[in-house]
Order: structure tokens, then sequence, then C-alpha cells
């Protein structure tokens, strides 16, 4: 595995033993931007893409990708919008809400609606022979290893009652029988296209008939956008989706439905036993710990490993190696008291580092040693060119890829 060091949002990209990769989201690049990235896996046979949430900050650097080379990407693997428990795919009704009623130029709360477009984008680019829809209960296979896709779940999510709410105002704002037909022709297509966003996603890979009906949907309520603008509630409708608890809300539903994937076992533990958890939040955890095993051989910590991420879940499964893609927040100091080797893209918000000066590591024992012994006497520690036995490797500029993280020489205790 390998974790690349980005300016915003995460990268994490698996190497199979065919010599396969599954980029696991791609956000703004830092080390040899995009054009490195793209050379460092353009001798691969095969390459697969993973979008774990529907936020700008997984997916930036994939459409700087596609410019470049549509056919870069042999496969993409994308999640589903979920329903309520009345069947309401709520996500998607805030996005097209969203971008009718918010100025375009003040964006989405620094997130991202490309639910609404990306399918059709994608499939314009690679084909949508080429897109493969994610939820709960489904599986892929990369690399000869099969994977079960343990969240979202796509009917009856669990919605906060909170973003409920905003989103059920916001359709009451439209309701009454005195506004404009344009109200009425507005509720009419957003039913619509939530329909064909549902069969677009019903079969893998994709269907083109589904995503041109769904683009076609779009355009439609892009071409009433104006009016419905000019309607007495625009006003209200705005108000709403200007809330902080509404963006707060928002943002927090985008990274509790993003995809929570595991290998499927086929016999005792092993190194394939890889969790993946995306952006997933505590609440997430807690509804797909029933389906998770009593330890794995790698660990993703979620949104780059902050403490309101934090599951106690992690803390009652084993896991022998622990990869934080950081980012701008500090890291939860509850990752560094687990008996795992932690691979981190940059220290600066460790806890640890900063309290102690040196990485965490050093006194952890590193059982792909033979014989086991302390990270310290990893070859890879000493030369940077040496393969790593567990190999996973950090791609960063201001470190080397071994799981020192600190810059001394390996043998300072």
């Amino acid at each position: 595995m390998e974790l690349h060091q980005m300016n915003r949002g995460e990268c994490v990209v698996l190497r199979g033993a065919d010599k396969n990769i599954l980029m696991v989201d791609c956000g703004e690049t830092a080390f040899g931007g995009v054009s490195g990235l793209m050379k460092r896996y353009a001798g691969i046979r095969s390459r697969g893409f993973l979008l774990t949430h529907w936020h700008g900050d997984g997916l930036r650097a994939l459409d700087r990708i596609l410019r470049v080379n549509p056919n870069y990407f042999h496969r993409i693997y994308l999640p589903v919008s979920p329903r309520d428990k009345k069947g309401k795919p709520l996500l998607l009704e805030f996005a097209l809400f969203s971008h009718v009623f918010q100025k375009q130029e003040e964006g989405i709360f620094d997130l991202s609606t490309a639910v609404l477009t990306l399918l059709p984008v994608l499939a314009a680019k690679t084909g949508a022979d080429r897109l493969f829809p994610l939820q709960a209960d489904g599986s892929f296979c990369f690399d000869k290893v099969d994977y079960d896709v343990l969240w979202p779940a796509a009917q009856a999510f669990p919605f906060t009652d909170l973003f409920s709410s905003a989103v059920e105002n916001m359709n009451v704002c439209l309701s009454s029988p005195f506004l404009p037909e344009a109200a009425r022709e507005f509720l009419r297509l957003k039913e619509r296209f939530c329909a064909a966003y549902a069969d677009c996603c019903r079969v893998s890979p994709m269907e083109q008939a589904d995503i041109d009906r769904m683009a076609e949907l779009y355009g439609r309520i892009g071409q009433l956008a104006p009016r419905l603008r000019e309607l007495p509630p625009a006003q209200d409708i705005a108000e709403i989706l200007g809330r902080p608890t509404t963006r707060t809300a928002y943002a927090f539903e985008c990274r509790a439905s993003g995809v929570i994937f595991h290998n499927r076992r086929k016999s005792e533990a092993s190194t394939d036993d890889i969790l993946m958890t995306g952006a997933a939040e505590p609440e997430s955890m807690d509804a797909v710990s029933p389906r998770l095993y009593d330890g794995y051989y790698i660990l993703k910590a979620p949104q780059h490993g902050v403490s309101r991420a934090w599951s106690h879940i992690f803390g009652e499964i084993s896991a022998s190696h622990i990869l934080i893609t950081h980012g701008k927040e500090p890291i939860a100091g509850e990752y560094v008291d687990l008996p795992a080797i932690r691979h981190c893209t940059d220290c600066a918000g460790c806890p640890w580092m900063q309290s102690s000066g040196c990485c965490c590591n050093r006194l952890s024992c590193c059982y792909e040693l033979s014989p086991p012994g302390l990270t310290i006497k990893c070859p890879s520690c000493r030369d940077p060119e040496i393969d790593r036995p567990c190999g996973i490797s950090v791609i960063s500029p201001a470190r080397a890829p071994s799981c020192l993280c600190d810059g001394k020489p390996a043998n300072i205790n």
C-alpha cells in the first residue's frame, strides 16, 4: 500500500500481487502533482479508482487525471446516495436544492454537488461500462481478492433528524398550491431525477441510457432554475441552506454515507485483511461493527485520524498497521495507545511528536521482521531504498517512506 501526502483530501493506493492498483480517493495532489501521480502508475496493466464519499476533497485530482487521459482508470467505483426510512434520497434532494437556490459563485459549503453531474461526466469521458456503484452487501474484486462493501446502507439510512428536517422544510416551502406552476414542476422533476439516479445504481456496470435520462432531467431543472429563484419561498430556502447547522449536518451526512469495505476472508486471518474506512463517522462504524473481523493486518483511520472520527471499535479490534493520511487537524491520541505500527503522511499534527520530539513507532514491535523486533531494526529505516517487509510506503517530500517519521537516525532510542 502507498499513502500519498495531499494538500487536501486522501489518496491510498493498493498494489496487488499481479501489480495492478486500486486508488482509493484522490484529493489535491501535493508531491509531484497529477502528472507525477499518473507517471508513477503509468506502467500498470489495470488501474481502478474507488471514491469513498461524495465530497470534493476525494475527487479533485480525478477530474484532472481524466482530462489528461480519459482511459487512465479501467474501473471506477462510486458510492450510492442512500435513501431514508421513507425512501427519500435526502442527499440527492439537498444537492438539487443547493444547485438551484444557492448562488453559483458560493459553491456548496466547500463540499461537492458532484453527485448530480459526475455520472454523466464520467460516462462521457470513460464510458458507462467502466462505472460500478457500491453499497452495503455489495462486493467487488481487485487483483483476485474479493472485497465486501459494508457501508453505506442504500435503504433505511439513518439520517439525523436535523438534516432530515432541513430537507423536509425546503420541500414544504414549495408545496403551497398558490405558488406558480414552476414550483410544482421542480418537485416533479426532482422526483424523476432521483428515480433516474436509482436506476443508474441498480445495475453494475451502469448503463448509458439510464445516465442519459438522469442528465436530461438535470438539464431541465437547470433551465427551470431562473424562474425558481424568483419565487417568494426562494429566500427562505436559501436561508435554510445557509444555516451553519445545516452546513454542518450536510457535511456529516456526506462522510457518514461513505464507503467502508474490507476483504472477504476465505479461511484464517492473513495479510490480506484490510479495513478501509474512508471518511466514516463513529456512527457508521457502530453500524458495521457486527460484520467486522476481530483483527486486521491494516486499518485505515477515517478522516485523517482526527479525534471526532475516533471510534471505540478501533480499540476493540486488533490491527498490525494503521494508516493515517494526516490533514490539518491534530491526530487523535488514542491511535498512539494502540499496539500497532502507525504510518502517517505527516507528523506535524501528532500529539506524541509534539510532546516527545520523536516518532511514536520507535518503541513498537514489528512482527514482519525476522525475527520480530523493534521498528528501528527494520532495514528500510536505515536505507529507504530497501523494500519494507510490511509493504507499506508513505509517498511524501517531507519524510522517508519508512514508519519512522521524525527524521532521526534509526539507531537513536
